[in-house]
């Protein structure tokens, strides 16, 4: 080999060394830029077991954030895992890309305030994004797509006494396009689990869209085989009495546009039985509650009764109103003390709340 080639040889190995530590170089800069954004975005009041960085993924286990003072669980977030895979070559950029962030077994605590209105999630997380917020500097980040695994949502409905629990167990499913911080982009929402009762496994699937900021949605939710004494408090009213055995199922279909609620849906009461209770039955003083409930149930022990929902999402009352031909039933039933307008506006607002649930602030 000659003088010349031995030189340019030596040259092309020089450069080829400094491409690579500067690749290195960046790629770490790239990493301390990432974890500065995680431990920003998680907030004080949170804590990570573990942080590791890839090749191509970000992987957090062992998250915690802590929930605030009157919150009735201990936690607002816990998860084991979540995994992150960011577009290394955009990090340091004002925009960052996120293929796909996945979370695995987490738990997530949500509260309905007393007052009513919509359903609150991590308190102290969202309110240190308003701050950064108001004092960011325009950065942004774009999530693809976030997936979730065998996670469990538990709703605290403070409207009722004694902070009623609604729990739903193996979430799955996935929400698409977000934008960070601004939440202003329109989600794709696909999520389903389970509502588990003494008596019957039921289920819950929502599908749609919703924009965070705005307070804009369309959103279909079905529920399946759930059992009806999971929800006592919000069906009856009056009476002294309660609920024996029978599930409900319900389908629902909501635009929400600045806050107004649009839905309309149908829910279905199979095999109703109440409890034998003393006193009188509204109206009904002189009827037995069985023969008042099987007046209404078709051959296969089911009550149908289709409804709109309509008003403000944070007003504790917006209205539920039954179509015409179904009025009767519906007196009939609130004759028993029995009546579903609570039922339906507790899952509204529960399904309301999925979204931002597992939305990253």
């Amino acid at each position: 080999m000659s003088v010349k080639s031995r030189k340019w040889l030596l040259i092309s190995g020089t450069l080829l060394l400094m491409l690579i530590i500067g690749a290195v170089l960046a790629f770490q800069i790239a990493v301390r830029s990432l974890r500065a954004e995680v431990i920003n975005a998680l907030g004080p009041d949170s804590e990570i077991a573990d942080l590791r960085v890839g090749l191509t993924s970000v992987v957090i286990t062992g998250i915690l954030i802590k929930a605030p003072r009157g919150w009735p669980a201990d936690a607002s977030l816990r998860a084991e895992r979540i995994t992150l895979m960011p577009d290394l070559r955009e990090l340091l950029s004002r925009r960052i890309y996120v293929n796909t962030v996945t979370i695995e077994n987490a738990y997530l605590s949500a509260v309905r305030p007393k007052q009513g209105g919509g359903v609150k999630v991590l308190p102290t997380l969202l309110e240190g994004r308003k701050k950064r917020q108001a004092q960011e500097s325009g950065r942004t980040a774009q999530i693809a797509t976030v997936e979730l695994s065998n996670c469990v949502i538990e709703l605290f409905d403070s409207t009722l006494a004694g902070h009623k629990k609604v729990r739903i167990d193996g979430v799955h499913g996935t929400l698409k396009d977000l934008t960070l911080p601004h939440l202003d982009s329109r989600t794709a929402l696909d999520l389903s689990g389970q509502i588990k009762g003494p008596a019957h496994q039921g289920t819950i699937a929502v599908t749609g869209w919703i924009n965070i900021a705005a307070k804009n949605s369309d959103l279909e939710t079905r529920v399946r085989n759930v059992d009806l004494g999971l929800f006592e408090p919000y069906i009856m009213q009056k009476a002294k009495t309660g609920i024996d055995k029978g599930v409900f199922n319900l389908d629902l279909k909501a635009s929400v546009r600045r806050n107004a609620v649009d839905a309309s849906g149908q829910l279905t009461l199979v095999g109703l039985k109440l409890k034998s209770g003393e006193g009188p039955l509204g109206g009904f003083t002189n009827l037995p509650k069985r023969a008042v409930l099987g007046a209404l149930a078709d051959k296969n022990d089911s009550v149908t009764i289709h409804f709109d929902l309509n008003g403000d999402l944070d007003n504790p009352a917006f209205s539920l109103s039954e179509k015409l031909g179904l009025k009767t039933a519906t007196a009939l039933l609130k004759g028993l003390g029995v009546g579903f307008e609570g039922l339906v506006r507790a899952f509204f607002v529960l399904v309301s709340g999925l979204g931002s649930a597992f939305t990253p602030a």
